[in-house]
């Protein structure tokens, strides 16, 4: 189990495929350690830095991965095992992706609330462009509630569609509706 995901299922199943076969490998990470970085700001080799001053070092045995989506770098603390199994195959194109970058909607000012088995990943934009993203390490409804209420707070976000996706979506959108006024699960 990684981050709540099975990933000895997938290695299976990644250990099974033909070794001669081309693939395009697309990786979503679950992690509580990722950060977003503007495009333009982004280096490779600074990336450990963005995560370690946030609080969210790579730890021992693990790697930093980075993915891009809409002008935006998502820097990521992985097994380095999964980066090393992924790589091991020359004629695989292996590219990682992460809730965060998948939040952002550009038709509406929004909240998407993405729950995985271990993590909360929040965002909210503005026709597209990002204002907030985080991943927080808890899944418990309570602790969801609290950090929205202080967003709606601080952010005048409370009118804001705001969709909800993940296991236990309906409760916590049911209970987001008290701070919420366009909650739905998704």
């Amino acid at each position: 189990m990684l981050s709540g995901h099975d990933f000895l299922m997938a290695t299976s199943a990644v250990e099974n495929l033909d070794g001669d076969a081309a693939l395009n490998l697309t990786v979503s990470i679950d992690s509580a350690k990722t950060v977003l970085v503007p495009a333009e700001l982004y280096t490779s080799e600074m990336a450990e830095g963005y995560l370690a001053v946030n609080d969210k070092a790579a730890g021992e045995g693990e790697k930093c991965v980075a993915a891009v989506a809409a002008g935006i770098v998502a820097v990521m603390a992985v097994d380095e095992r999964i980066v090393r199994l992924l790589g091991s195959n020359p004629l695989w194109r292996v590219t990682y992706t992460s809730p965060l970058l998948e939040g952002v909607v550009s038709y509406t000012r929004a909240v998407r609330v993405t729950l995985t088995a271990d993590n909360t990943h929040i965002v909210v934009s503005d026709h597209g462009k990002l204002l907030y993203a985080e991943v927080f390490a808890t899944t418990e409804p309570d602790n969801i509630l609290f950090v929205m209420t202080k967003l709606c707070e601080i952010m005048s976000i409370a009118n804001f569609e705001t969709r909800v996706a993940g296991p236990e979506a309906q409760a916590v959108a049911t209970m987001l509706a008290e701070v919420m006024t366009d909650c739905k699960a998704v």
